[in-house]
């Protein structure tokens, strides 16, 4: 099973998109040298999750069932993510329970870092 197969359970339809565009962006050699600093599957989906305001429970709940890389993997490449500028974190309250962390995506930092004009519309 492709680990996109099981997308639509755990994210939404816009994050699925922008990760298969954000897949195709930063697949261009000119992102090679990001690539060794951990731009990676991981990275690309914690991208298009914050770029819609995902939750980072459902991405990492999405990650483990399609057994694309662990809690820990998720939580330090969102730390790195966050260390560069590239997304940043807002916390849910919830009725019961830890709060949930709301991931979202600093455009204008997300454009400078890859060099574009502008980031796809949804």
């Amino acid at each position: 099973m492709e680990p996109t197969e099981s997308m639509p359970q755990y994210l939404g339809h816009n994050t699925i998109q922008d990760f298969i565009n954000f897949s195709k962006l930063l697949s261009d050699p000119r992102y090679t040298i990001l690539k060794s600093n951990t731009i990676d599957v991981v990275a690309i989906i914690l991208l298009a999750a914050a770029r819609n305001n995902e939750l980072f429970y459902d991405v990492v709940a999405w990650g483990e069932h399609s057994k694309v890389a662990s809690k820990a993997t998720f939580s330090r490449r969102k730390d790195f993510l966050e260390k560069i500028g590239l997304l940043y974190e807002e916390s849910v309250k919830t009725p019961y329970g830890r709060p949930k962390i709301r991931l979202k995506l600093n455009e204008e930092r997300f454009k400078d870092v890859f060099k574009i004009e502008s980031i796809t519309p949804n």
